[in-house]
C-alpha cells in the first residue's frame, strides 16, 4: 500500500503544470511525499496494533464494571464518553500546529537542497558562512514552532490527564460509598480498584494514540495537498495520439500571457513553419522566444487562439504523443544522476549499445567519453555536475541525435561549446535536421546563417523575417542591428 501511495503521488506531481514546477522547490515536494507516505504507515500501525486493542480492553473492563457495579459502570462509560469528547477536540486544535512546523521543516528541507545543489556556486563566491546564516535563520523559525507545539501538546495532555483524574476519583468514591452501604463485599471492591486502574490505563493508551493519530493526519496534510492540486495543463476527453505527416506548424492568432503578469507575451500572434523547414528565433530577451517553444510543446496553455500540427490542434491530442514527436536541446542540459548511456538513450529506451555510441559519434562526445575510466558506464553526477558544460550539451544532442524526432526544437544547443568543438556540432547539427521540422533559438546568430528562414521576435510580435542574407542586407533593420553588435559574440538572455 504505501509503495503505490508513494508511486500514485509521485506520478500525480510530475504531471503538474510547468507553472507549477518552476514556482516550487523539487526538494520540498519531495519531503512532502516522503514524510506524508511514512506517517500514513504511523496511522496505520497505530490504528491497528494500538488503539484497536486499546479500544476493546477499554470496552470489555467496562463490561465487567458492569456486572460487578452497574453504577460504577454508568459513571465510567459517561467519563469515558467526556475524555473521548476532550481528547478530539484538543488534539484537533493541536493538529494545526503540527501542520504549522511542518511548513518550516518544508522551507528548512527546501534550503538544505538548494544550497546543497548550488554547492559549487557557494564555494566559488566563498559564501560558506553566509549560507550557514541562512540556513540557521529556517533553523531558529523550525526550533521556534517545535517548541511552542510542545509547550501546547504539554498543556493538551496536563488537560487530559486532570480529566482522567477526576473520572478516576469520581469512581473510587462511588465505589467507597457502595462498600460501605455493604453493595459488595471487600473483594468486590479489590476487583473494581483493579479493573479501574486497567481501564485508566487503556484511556491514557487511547488517548495518547488520539493526539498520535491526528498528528500523523497534519503530517500527511501537505501531501494531500499535493494530491489535491488540478492539473492546468491536461488531456481533453477524448484526446487522441498526434499523428506527425510532415511537421507542419501553425500559429493561429494565439494570446497568452503567465499568470501573475499583466502584459500578454504574444497577442493575436500568427506564424506558419513548413514542413522540413529550418527556422531560427531571433530577439531581445523576453520577446517571446522561449515561450514560443513552451506554447509549442504545450507545457503551457493557451488563452486563445490555435496551434496545430499538421492540421491537428494541440490541445485536443494526448501531451505524451505531442512531446514525444518533438526532441528539444536547452540551453542548459537537464542530465540524470545515472549512466552516459542512460542519459543518451533517454530519449528512445529501446535504442541498442551500438545506436547510443553512433549518437555519441555524431555529436562529438565520444571523444570525451571514451576518455573517462568507465566510458559509457561512468555516473554523470546530480544534473550532469561531473561534466563540463560542453559535455553535458554534447550528451543532450546525442540525446536528440538518438530520438530521431519528426520536429526539432534546438535552444542555443552549441552555446557552452569553444570554437573546434561548435564547427564539429554543427556538422552534426546539419545532419540531424535534415527531412525534420527544426526551430532553433538563436543568440549567436553566427550559428543560423545555413537555416531557411529567420524570425525576429519582439514583445510577442515577428518584426522581421527571411534569411539571413536578406536581413543583413536591410538597411536600419532589427537583425542587421543585432548581427553588426555581435561581431562574433552573443546576445545574453
Amino acid at each position: 500500500m504505501m509503495r503505490r501511495m508513494h508511486a500514485d503521488v509521485f506520478a500525480k506531481v510530475q504531471r503538474l503544470s510547468t507553472n507549477f514546477h518552476v514556482n516550487s522547490f523539487a526538494g520540498a515536494n519531495a519531503r512532502k511525499i516522503g514524510r506524508g507516505v511514512e506517517r500514513v504507515e504511523d496511522i496505520l500501525d497505530r490504528v491497528w496494533f494500538n488503539f484497536l486493542p486499546a479500544v476493546a480492553l477499554a470496552i470489555g473492563f467496562t463490561v465487567v464494571l458492569f456486572r460487578f457495579a452497574p453504577l460504577i459502570g454508568v459513571i465510567m462509560l459517561g467519563g469515558m464518553g467526556v475524555y473521548a469528547t476532550l481528547s478530539i477536540s484538543l488534539n484537533l486544535y493541536l493538529s494545526k500546529y503540527y501542520a504549522w512546523v511542518d511548513e518550516a521543516d518544508t522551507r528548512m528541507n527546501a534550503s538544505t537542497v538548494d544550497t546543497l545543489t548550488a554547492n559549487t556556486l557557494v564555494k566559488s563566491f566563498g559564501a560558506e558562512e553566509r549560507e550557514d546564516r541562512r540556513h540557521d535563520g529556517f533553523l531558529r523559525e523550525w526550533q521556534r514552532r517545535q517548541w511552542r507545539t510542545w509547550n501546547t501538546a504539554t498543556a493538551v495532555y496536563a488537560i487530559q490527564l486532570a480529566c482522567l483524574l477526576a473520572i478516576e476519583l469520581a469512581v473510587f468514591l462511588t465505589a467507597i460509598r457502595l462498600w460501605q452501604r455493604g453493595d459488595f463485599t471487600a473483594g468486590g471492591f479489590i476487583v473494581i480498584v483493579f479493573y479501574v486502574g486497567q481501564l485508566w490505563g487503556r484511556l491514557l493508551d487511547i488517548g495518547r494514540n488520539i493526539r498520535d493519530f491526528l498528528r500523523s493526519l497534519a503530517h500527511c496534510q501537505e501531501m494531500v495537498a499535493l494530491w489535491n492540486r488540478p492539473f492546468h495543463v491536461q488531456d481533453r476527453p477524448g484526446a487522441h495520439p498526434l499523428r506527425v505527416t510532415g511537421g507542419l506548424i501553425e500559429f493561429d492568432r494565439v494570446k497568452f500571457r503567465y499568470e501573475q503578469q499583466g502584459r500578454a507575451i504574444f497577442e493575436d500572434f500568427s506564424v506558419t513553419i513548413r514542413p522540413g523547414e529550418r527556422v531560427a528565433l531571433v530577439g531581445h530577451s523576453g520577446g517571446g522566444k522561449s515561450s514560443f517553444v513552451k506554447l509549442l510543446l504545450r507545457f503551457y496553455d493557451i488563452d486563445s487562439g490555435v496551434i496545430r500540427i499538421d492540421g491537428q490542434d494541440i490541445a485536443t491530442v494526448t501531451q505524451e504523443s505531442l512531446r514525444t514527436a518533438i526532441a528539444m536541446v536547452p540551453q542548459d542540459p537537464i542530465l540524470f544522476h545515472r549512466t552516459i548511456a542512460e542519459n543518451i538513450a533517454y530519449g528512445r529506451i529501446d535504442a541498442t549499445e551500438e545506436e547510443v555510441r553512433r549518437a555519441a559519434a555524431l555529436a562529438h562526445a565520444a571523444e570525451f567519453i571514451e576518455r573517462l575510466p568507465k566510458t559509457y558506464d561512468t555516473l554523470v553526477g546530480e544534473r550532469g555536475v561531473k561534466l563540463s558544460g560542453g559535455e553535458r550539451q554534447r550528451v543532450a544532442i546525442a540525446r536528440a541525435i538518438l530520438a530521431g524526432r519528426p520536429i526539432l526544437v534546438l535552444d542555443e544547443a552549441t552555446s557552452s561549446l569553444d570554437s573546434v568543438s561548435e564547427g564539429y556540432i554543427q556538422d552534426g547539427l546539419h545532419v540531424l535536421m535534415q527531412g525534420r521540422t527544426s526551430i532553433v533559438i538563436a543568440h549567436r546568430l553566427s550559428t543560423i546563417k545555413s537555416v531557411d528562414r529567420i524570425l525576429v521576435i519582439e514583445h510577442g510580435k515577428i518584426v522581421e523575417q527571411g534569411t539571413h542574407a536578406e536581413l543583413v542586407a536591410r538597411e536600419g533593420g532589427m537583425y542587421r542591428q543585432l548581427y553588426e553588435l555581435q561581431a562574433g559574440g552573443f546576445i545574453g538572455e
